[in-house]
């Protein structure tokens, strides 16, 4: 079995990260960018700039208002899967700004959130 990986075994090399609701599909460029296609083209998507976890769409504190009613309508049925994206989110902002009070950072990204299943 040499050079041949069990497929029994989870492979560990590559983690499987949820796709961000938020983002806007997009498209390769000649130029190696990314170029914004489809109904919402127009819009400038609000997710988080890193390190500093203000949003690109319009510069506020993310998640801003814009960014909670996306991440609601996107994550609508999914309640556990909305809290779980933001404490991803929650863990890297806690990584990228270690002077910020981690009471005020659980605040923002998870004391908006609905509790209760609607």
């Amino acid at each position: 079995m040499t050079g041949e990986t069990d497929p029994r075994t989870p492979d560990r090399t590559s983690r499987h990260e949820p796709a961000d609701p938020t983002r806007e599909p997009t498209h390769d460029t000649a130029d190696g960018g990314a170029e914004i296609r489809g109904p919402h083209a127009r819009f400038r998507a609000h997710v988080p700039a890193r390190p500093s976890f203000r949003c690109r769409g319009c510069g506020a504190p993310w998640p801003c208002q814009p960014a909670r009613l996306s991440l609601l309508l996107a994550y609508r049925n999914d309640r556990v899967g909305l809290m779980i994206y933001l404490a991803c989110q929650l863990h890297r902002a806690l990584h990228d700004l270690p002077g910020v009070d981690p009471v005020d950072l659980s605040t923002r990204f998870l004391g908006w959130a609905p509790r209760d299943p609607p």
